[in-house]
C-alpha cells in the first residue's frame, strides 16, 4: 500500500423536488497519495474561495478523487486535453505563480 486508504459513501437523500430517493447508498474504497481530511480542513479555512461548509468539503473530496484518477491514468489519451489545464488550475489553487516553487508560495 503506497497511500492513504479511504471509504467513500454516497447516500441519496432527496431528488430535485425534495422527494426521498429510494436507492441504496454506494460505498467504495480508494487510495490517495494525499491525506484528504487535512486538505478538506485547509480548504474549509480559506476565505478566498467561492464556497464554504459542505460545498467546500465536496469540492475538496471531489478534486482529490479526480486528481488521483488523473495521476494514475496520466498517459491515457482521455486525459490529454486536461493535463496542462489541470496543472495550471492546481497551481492557482495552491497559490503558486509561474516560476515559483511550492516552498516559495508557502513563505509568501
Amino acid at each position: 500500500m503506497s497511500g492513504y486508504r479511504y471509504r467513500i459513501t454516497v447516500e441519496p437523500i432527496a431528488d430535485r423536488k425534495g422527494e426521498p430517493i429510494d436507492k441504496a447508498p454506494i460505498s467504495f474504497e480508494v487510495e490517495n497519495h494525499d491525506e484528504i481530511l487535512s486538505i478538506v480542513e485547509r480548504l474549509g479555512a480559506r476565505d478566498d474561495l467561492p464556497f464554504t461548509g459542505d460545498k467546500s468539503k465536496a469540492f475538496a473530496v471531489g478534486l482529490k478523487l479526480f486528481s488521483e484518477s488523473l495521476l494514475e491514468n496520466r498517459k491515457h489519451p482521455l486525459f490529454d486535453d486536461l493535463r496542462d489545464s489541470f496543472r495550471a488550475f492546481m497551481m492557482t489553487l495552491k497559490g503558486i505563480k509561474r516560476g515559483e516553487s511550492a516552498e516559495e508560495a508557502k513563505e509568501g
